[in-house]
């Protein structure tokens, strides 16, 4: 691998959960860390840190949803396990994706990343990530930070024709909670933008990820 993955990213380690401070479905509802908001935010963070150049690092029970602080002397409530099971998938699918195993987001495991989209107003954040480059290999990543649906945002691709939605961390099988049945695909045959030469609507549900490719 190259420098990108020289570098660890995170969003919870034993340094910042312990004595006292919040893993991060406390933070995002404090009085009930089950809540779909403290869901969806832990699983968006998640979304991008699989999603991103560098080697990712989970922290035990982050795919459970672990709640409060972390202590050495306190076992993980393993009873949780059987009410995160979609939870428990969405992370085994994130990884899968990251590892190229459906042989179609192989620019997850390169170097390259180029940020398409930073739009501050309506909180969303789009990232392109590629190896070589070609079908198969270039990525598209969607985020929305915000507490509102984005049914139809255009979005800039580098190749017209079907993208694929290979994962969305909003989809009903991965929570109960969770109201979201995205597309099977966008059609990619707009005008130019976002410095790609073709464009594309893609919908993304509050504080989730639409992750993006085209088959090889």
């Amino acid at each position: 691998m190259g420098r990108a993955f020289s570098r660890v990213i995170y969003t919870e380690s034993h340094d910042e959960v312990e004595n006292g401070k919040a893993r991060l479905p406390t933070k995002s509802v404090p009085d009930n860390s089950s809540d779909v908001f403290a869901q969806k935010r832990s699983t968006l963070a998640a979304s991008l840190v699989l999603t991103s150049p560098g080697s990712p690092m989970l922290f035990k029970g982050q795919e459970s949803l672990e709640h409060g602080w972390f202590r050495d002397d306190v076992d993980l409530d393993w009873s949780r396990l059987d009410s995160v099971r979609g939870i428990q998938r969405l992370y085994r699918d994130l990884i899968s994706l990251r590892r190229n195993v459906g042989n179609n987001t192989r620019g997850l495991t390169g170097d390259h990343v180029f940020r398409l989209v930073g739009d501050d107003a309506h909180r969303l954040l789009a990232i392109h990530r590629w190896r070589d480059g070609g079908p198969g290999d270039h990525v598209v990543v969607l985020c929305n930070c915000s507490a509102q649906d984005v049914p139809d945002y255009w979005l800039g691709f580098l190749r017209p024709g079907m993208q694929q939605v290979v994962l969305s961390s909003a989809w009903t099988d991965y929570s109960e909670d969770f109201e979201h049945s995205p597309v099977s695909a966008v059609d990619v045959e707009g005008a130019a933008l976002h410095g790609k030469p073709c464009s594309g609507s893609v919908a993304v549900a509050a504080y989730s990820a639409v992750i993006l490719s085209q088959d090889a």
